[in-house]
């Protein structure tokens, strides 16, 4: 390979920050002249230089084919001292280096400042469209192959550090897609751009890794402010561009204004192991890994992960979402869309109103193995969705609820450990299954625990093999109506302080089986299983008693209902039954 200092004064290259136009046609006859003797390194000097970025030949598209023009096979060295500079212009768009349907080429070391801050908004000539002056770039990889950009400092631009975008567009008939491949871009620092600091809009094979990445949208941004954005174009189900197999790992990223990353249309994106102070979100994105990052704020403001929904003309995100560690933020991870795992999170120190594990308008969603601690607002909510699990979870320390299911339909909580909470689970307009979850309320203060489980008249539920110990509420209360389905079966209830463990309203044939509860109060008094106004519930093979010397007033209490079915219980003590109920093969113990 062979290797050139560039010869500054030979192409008439200004290093003293002055004479933009003149400096820029000398690198670019320079690069053209060295690509031509085959010379594939440069090494650019230290030195301030002005470049005009705009292409005034191209009134729609004048950050193309501007700048700095890379031709392929080319290695650039930039000098730490080499600062480029975009001479200040009115232009809807610029770009300082441009890499655009090339193959090989490498930009190192340097650093690039936009002109955003000496910038002339106040023109758009005649494209309306034009007027937010978005697409001023540090370095547009345009259509180009095998491109790595590495240890470059680049900042203060109107549009963004670095675009990474394709010619042509996918589903047309008058052109050709190109788009920009196997693109590295790391060890950079990205810092202040107007709008993101990296866009990748059509691009596939894209390693974004170790960079700083800071501070976009910063003093008056144009929208969407992200540190990464991966969004490609379309309407409706059509895609023009797509942003492909995606890799942003190592990064750190600080004072983004709206999000760190955001995958917003991409496909196959990994995100994982940076560290974030801002959301992180797969968006509306496809076959998405949000993997092994650590977001940490100090105010508890926003939501660490979330999305957006399922993308046009697909059935799911297929997102995953496992091994995130999340501290004080507003919420945790909010899933919307659908086909969406999350795993082996750990999330801590949330704000009062925030919720650690959240779906909203989502569907087939699973939850399971995180672990949530020291946030006193919600831990887990389904709402407006079907198909939810959460399984396995660790439930520490809710002032408001370890499990909140709402509007929803067919959400299973099964095998979470709840503890420290004021309430455990509350199912409202839902149809929900609790199954074998451990709902330990006793380390919160006493006087103000609410309910283990409840549920209301507009709920079907199924509630079997909790254990829930020392209750001072209701371990299990709800309402219900005609029409819904209570099944309670085989819950463990121990040491009960309360005065009804359970406790069912209204309703028509429901079930309530083969439930253990035990009574160690300080005082007589209490009913183990109650009804009230409902009609045809079976009450069946229950365990009810006092462990201590203070007896119930009635182990079971049917009689403000009607037609109950008592059959086959253990019991200490006397029954309180209707006339109308049946009572059979009954055991006192």
């Amino acid at each position: 390979m062979m290797r050139y200092t560039l010869e500054v004064e030979k192409y008439g290259i200004y290093c003293d920050g002055t004479e933009a136009a003149t400096t820029t046609a000398g690198f670019n006859q320079a690069l053209k002249d060295a690509s031509e003797a085959g010379i594939c390194e440069i090494d650019i000097p230290k030195g301030i230089y002005l470049i005009d970025g705009v292409n005034e030949e191209s009134a729609l598209k004048p950050e193309e084919h501007a700048g700095i023009i890379v031709p392929s096979n080319m290695t650039l060295n930039l000098h730490p001292e080499a600062e480029f500079r975009v001479a200040p212009n009115g232009s809807f768009g610029y770009t300082c280096f441009y890499i655009g349907e090339v193959v090989n080429v490498t930009i190192k070391g340097g650093k690039i400042r936009g002109e955003r801050y000496q910038h002339d908004f106040t023109g758009h000539g005649d494209f309306e469209k034009k007027e937010t002056h978005e697409w001023g770039y540090g370095i547009n990889v345009h259509g180009a192959r095998n491109v790595v950009i590495e240890g470059v400092d680049i900042a203060d631009c109107t549009g963004d550090c670095i675009m990474v975008n394709a010619q042509g567009m996918l589903n047309v008939s008058w052109t050709t897609y190109r788009p920009a491949r196997n693109i590295t871009i790391k060890n950079c620092k990205l810092d202040g751009a107007r709008r993101n600091n990296i866009s990748v809009t059509g691009g596939e094979d894209v390693k974004i890794h170790d960079n700083e990445i800071t501070n976009a949208g910063i003093n008056d941004g144009c929208m969407p402010m992200f540190g990464i954005d991966i969004e490609g174009y379309g309407e409706g189900d059509i895609d023009y561009e797509e942003p492909r197999n995606v890799k942003i790992t190592n990064n750190t990223f600080a004072g983004n204004v709206a999000q760190s990353v955001c995958n917003f249309s991409g496909y196959e994106v990994v995100i994982d192991g940076n560290h974030s102070d801002n959301s992180i979100s797969y968006g509306y994105g496809t076959d998405t890994v949000i993997a092994n990052n650590t977001l940490v704020r100090k105010d508890k403001k926003y939501t660490a992960i979330t999305g957006l929904g399922v993308s046009a003309g697909f059935n799911g995100n297929n997102a995953t979402i496992t091994g995130n560690t999340i501290k004080g933020f507003s919420s945790g991870i909010d899933v919307r869309g659908a086909d969406v795992t999350v795993s082996g999170n750990t999330i801590t120190e949330l704000s009062a109103d925030g919720i650690a594990l959240a779906t909203f308008e989502a569907k087939n969603v699973q939850f399971s193995n995180n672990t949530v601690h020291h946030t006193a607002g919600k831990h887990c909510c389904a709402r407006n969705s079907s198909d939810v699990t959460f399984e396995n979870n660790k439930l520490n320390g809710s002032d408001i609820t370890a499990i909140e299911i709402i509007d929803s339909d067919n959400v299973i909580a099964e095998s979470n450990k709840i503890k420290r909470s004021k309430q455990g689970a509350v199912i409202t307009r839902s149809s929900a299954k609790l199954i074998d979850n451990d709902v330990d309320l006793t380390e919160y203060p006493p006087s103000a625990v609410s309910y283990a489980i409840f549920f209301d008249k507009g709920s079907n539920v199924f509630i079997k093999g909790n254990r829930i110990p020392e209750p001072t509420n209701m371990a299990i209360n709800g309402e219900s109506a005609e029409g819904r389905t209570v099944r309670i079966k085989g819950n463990d209830i121990t040491n009960a302080k309360c005065l009804i463990p359970i406790y069912v309203i209204g309703g028509k044939n429901h079930e309530i089986s083969g439930n253990d509860v035990t009574f160690n109060r300080t005082s007589s008094g209490g009913y183990g299983i109650q009804t009230k106004n409902t009609d045809g519930a079976l009450v069946k093979e229950n365990v009810v008693y006092s462990v201590n010397s203070f007896a119930l007033y009635n182990p079971i209490k049917t009689a403000e209902s009607i037609n109950s079915r008592v059959i086959g219980n253990k019991i200490s003590g006397n029954l309180a039954l209707n006339k109308t109920d049946i009572e059979t093969n009954n055991i006192p113990i």
